[in-house]
């Protein structure tokens, strides 16, 4: 007997990704059925995204709605017909096999579904494998539960119903930020759940230099800052990467103690002795929060995971900073 497919609807928002989209439409296109739909929703690109979108076989809609990602996705959301909508990037690729994973992931009862990062990250570059094997590290290590209380909008799908319910993104968020976050944080708080795929691997096609890594992981954290600070009564508890507090706790404690290490050396070398045991404290902490990281970072990337575990101490240092900016422009009446 033939399978039971629950009709799709896959929203790619676009904004300048002509490099790109071929890449991610065609292991898409390949195994939609024929009940499924696929949007290319064009954010104000300036290259040839949209027409490359329309040769693909996409249906391609110009974004109504603010400009970025959340409005673009709203866009096309709108415009679904499917039973479920499927968000996925402009540079993620689905891996052969998808459809069948995902449906079976639906057929599970819940409200949306997450994929997952995927350990192999592009290019060579450390700073991207750092930025990939970090977020597939916490999907599949840290995270405890089938079921998550963040999304992650890569590759992320959701009941229509719901997502209209819910009016979908918050497009007042600026940029690729945390309306993912924001919406996840409404759909829980309703009562719903999200079910996390972790057989689902996505490849990033995006590359990152160690400065742009270190300013996206600033901003992300100020957009974090001032979505907290913001939440109303039907947010379910914040997630941070997709994960619960309690389940980041390393990363959090890590924030902390990673200044400890600085600060007592330099008391050591003032003259307090017991700034070097203070310093020692915050190495403990940091090396027993991360050494799981650390580990499986070299074991999957060799040199590259060497040095893109290095790159846990400057992330974790401007972990602090960063909050205390959001806190002062908050303070100031900003508000997203």
């Amino acid at each position: 007997m033939e399978k039971n497919y629950t009709p799709l609807t896959v929203v790619i928002p676009v904004h300048n990704s002509e490099k790109t989209l071929e890449k991610v439409l065609e292991p898409l296109r390949a195994e939609l059925r024929v009940e499924d739909e696929l949007i290319a929703v064009d954010d104000r690109s300036t290259d040839g995204s949209g027409e490359l979108a329309l040769r693909l076989g996409a249906v391609v809609l110009t974004s109504s709605g603010s400009p970025g990602a959340a409005g673009a996705r709203n866009t096309g959301a709108q415009a679904a017909k499917g039973e479920w909508v499927l968000f996925v990037d402009s540079d993620a690729v689905a891996p052969a096999g998808w459809r069948e994973k995902l449906q079976r992931r639906i057929d599970q009862g819940s409200a949306a579904v997450q994929a997952t990062y995927s350990p192999v990250a592009a290019g060579c570059n450390a700073a991207t494998f750092y930025k990939n094997f970090y977020y597939y590290y916490t999907f599949t290590r840290r995270i405890g539960s089938d079921h998550i209380t963040g999304c992650g909008t890569f590759f992320f799908a959701v009941k229509n119903s719901v997502f209209q319910g819910l009016a979908g993104f918050d497009d007042r968020i600026p940029g690729a930020t945390v309306e993912d976050a924001d919406f996840a944080a409404r759909l829980v708080g309703s009562g719903e759940s999200i079910l996390i795929a972790t057989e689902i691997e996505i490849f990033h096609l995006r590359e990152y230099t160690f400065p742009e890594l270190m300013r996206y992981e600033w901003n992300m954290m100020k957009s974090k800052v001032l979505y907290l600070l913001r939440r109303s009564s039907d947010h379910a508890i914040p997630s941070f990467s997709m994960a619960t507090p309690l389940e980041m706790l390393p990363v959090l404690s890590g924030a902390v103690s990673v200044w400890f290490i600085p600060f007592g050396l330099s008391v050591y070398v003032a003259g307090w002795q017991s700034g070097i045991w203070l310093a020692a404290a915050g190495l403990l902490i940091l090396t027993a929060g991360h050494a799981g990281f650390w580990f499986a970072s070299v074991k999957e990337g060799g040199k590259r995971g060497f040095i893109a575990s290095l790159m846990t101490l400057p992330d974790l240092t401007l972990i602090v900073p960063a909050v205390l900016s959001g806190f002062m422009v908050y303070i100031a009446g900003r508000k997203y």
